[in-house]
């Protein structure tokens, strides 16, 4: 059966107040509004947009703050063009550019700052029809932040890190910047790093004492003369530690002045991240190219490393068994270079526990984007791999420095906005100490970036803290107040190797920011003598009303008390599947069956007398 084209009618417009509780609005109320209501349709009344420019609905609120935005839609052609959500001409939501079925109705959700007063709110294009929109103002998240690191018995200064950061999540930011190139001097004759002081006439050095510190590397330098202040946290990676060349002079010479940069950096009271861009055995380069990518790409074929400068084809399910990866092959060629690898990388970080460092270690990062050979399998691989790595540093390699930070991030099957997010790769709580972000907001706007903040606590949970991995312009404190939206800490990526991303933001907008009490920089640091590691718990500021639990396919919610409940199912992007139970409930145990819903994961959301509570689940 072919799919009909919508008929063309002019764009339309409604204003109504939005209260605390959801309000919703429905398009075949507009004035003007022409409605289909036939069987096509799937019995509803759907209004139809004339253009790319959608149906506006102007709605009023009380108070400036973050509100979900909920639309049904009907697709009515497989050729249809991705939508967007807006509110007053800003992109805050897509309808995803996934296939979808002919004439099929689907609940799409946003999140987006409004104003006291009107604000507009466009929805649609020619290719959909608009049922309705809902309107709440988004609630607070409660955090329940773990009293300690994942890592077993984490070392002293790994528990202070963490300590700080706790204290400090939900009240102030932490600022941080990114080192890609390096200034460092080094003895290729003799294979050793030159450390500042060490420099002899023979040595011929090229660079001065002042020049190879951490405060006097370019991107650093270039944050101070824009900011007035150092960032708090130093961003390193791990970029030649392995690989193709690792033991030769100047990549060699790259790594160690990580170290030597990351003790001085702890020293002054900072706190050094690591990333790695992971190149494997003999590998030179850890990018995928093509689709589909990696060792998916048809140029890639058995036991090829890279099929070119810019492509490597490695492998990495070949060192599970499965097609999900659900146990190691110890024998296998891809687990040996792996575990190699990460033995290197972990004799490093072994030195940094040794002096007494603690490090932020972000590994397998920007999980489902695919550009990375380790984003080019499933999440259900990328998991394992991301635990067997997790198990090899930690209990295998007895590392105990670590705090351990995982990087959600769009899956580009889905699109390329917060909607996108994709938590089914998350490795799960007992891996993960900070849930972490990489955001370059084109718009350049100093934005909260809220509505990837709160995505975040709807599909992972409110059990972790929440930062900003990666950034180009930094969101504006002021905004990140208003929208409730505290990031754990930012940082801006580099300026060195063409970044330029410290250009992203105006010298103003360095000086408010770095100059506010609520963002700290390096001289705001207490120094690490005078942090304890002793973690004292955080008291809730709600009771545990309500719990979910799952056994087999099905789900059970208890109440601990009578009151109105709103329970409902959502897909890991944001969709509502089902609707569990609405209205006014007695204290009990309600049953609810899965049956009927696609195998994957989603979050049961449950709203209980303004309280809220979240939490995954995974259908089999």
């Amino acid at each position: 059966m072919g799919c009909k084209t919508l008929t063309a009618f002019a764009v339309l417009s409604a204003t109504a107040l939005a209260f605390a509780a959801p309000t919703t609005y429905e398009a075949e109320d507009l004035a003007g509004a022409t409605v289909v209501e036939d069987a096509d349709y799937s019995g509803g009344k759907y209004a139809k947009p004339a253009d790319a420019s959608g149906i506006i609905f102007t709605v009023k609120v009380e108070e400036t703050a973050v509100y979900d935005i909920t639309t049904k839609v009907l697709i009515k052609q497989f050729d249809w063009i991705t939508s967007k959500i807006a509110v007053n001409g800003v992109d805050v939501g897509s309808m995803l550019t996934t296939p979808r079925n002919c004439d099929s109705s689907y609940v799409v959700s946003a999140s987006a700052k409004m104003k006291a007063g009107e604000n507009k709110i466009t929805v649609g294009n020619q290719a959909l029809g608009v049922d309705y929109i809902t309107v709440e103002r988004h609630p607070d998240p409660v955090f329940k932040i773990s009293d300690s690191p994942v890592t077993p018995n984490a070392s002293e200064s790994a528990r202070k890190v963490y300590s700080f950061l706790r204290e400090n999540f939900g009240k102030k930011t932490v600022s941080g910047m990114m080192i890609s190139d390096q200034n460092f001097n080094y003895d290729y004759g003799n294979m050793r790093l030159i450390p500042p002081g060490g420099c002899t006439p023979a040595d011929s050095c090229k660079f001065s004492d002042t020049e190879v510190s951490w405060k006097g590397q370019t991107d650093i330098a270039e944050f101070y003369k824009r900011s007035g202040h150092y960032p708090a946290i130093g961003g390193f990676d791990m970029l030649f530690a392995a690989g193709g060349h690792h033991e030769e002079g100047w990549f060699r010479g790259y790594t160690e002045n990580n170290l030597l940069m990351t003790e001085e950096l702890w020293e002054m009271g900072g706190i050094p991240t690591y990333t790695w861009h992971w190149k494997v055995g003999e590998d030179t380069v850890f990018y995928t190219q093509g689709t589909p990518a990696g060792f998916n790409n048809p140029g890639c074929t058995e036991d090829v490393m890279g099929t070119s400068n810019t492509n490597t084809c490695f492998n990495y399910t070949k060192a599970f068994k499965g097609d999900k990866c659900q146990e190691i092959d110890e024998t296998s060629q891809e687990y040996k270079d792996i575990v190699a690898d990460v033995d290197i990388v972990s004799g490093y970080f072994k030195q940094l526990e040794e002096k007494g460092i603690a490090v932020l270690w972000r590994p397998l990062h920007e999980a489902s984007g695919g550009w990375f050979w380790w984003g080019t399998a499933s999440a259900e691989c990328y998991v394992q791999l991301y635990r067997l790595v997790f198990n090899r540093m930690v209990k295998t390699n007895k590392l105990t420095n670590l705090i351990w930070v995982w990087n959600i991030n769009t899956d580009p099957k889905f699109g390329y906005d917060y909607s996108a997010l994709n938590a089914a790769w998350y490795p799960g709580d007992e891996y993960v100490d900070i849930v972490a972000v990489d955001i370059y907001d084109p718009l350049n706007d100093h934005n909260s970036a809220a509505n990837y903040y709160n995505k975040i606590v709807s599909d992972v949970g409110t059990n972790k803290m929440i930062a900003l991995s990666e950034n180009g312009a930094i969101p504006d404190i002021d905004s990140i107040a208003e929208d409730k939206a505290y990031w754990s800490y930012w940082m801006t990526w580099s300026q060195t190797w063409s970044g330029n991303f410290l250009e992203k933001t105006p010298t103003d907008m360095w000086k408010k920011n770095l100059d506010d009490k609520r963002i700290i920089a390096l001289d705001n640091m207490p120094g690490w003598d005078n942090v304890s590691a002793d973690i004292t718990p955080v008291r809730h500021v709600t009771a545990n009303k309500l719990t979910v639990s799952q056994l087999g396919n099905n789900v059970a919610v208890t109440l601990a008390q009578s009151g109105r409940v709103d329970i409902a199912i959502f897909d890991m992007l944001g969709h509502q599947v089902a609707s569990l139970a609405k209205g006014n409930l007695l204290a009990g145990t309600l049953q609810f069956s899965l049956d009927g819903i696609a195998r994957g994961n989603y979050v049961v959301r449950a709203k209980i007398d303004g309280a809220n509570y979240a939490k995954r689940i995974r259908v089999k």
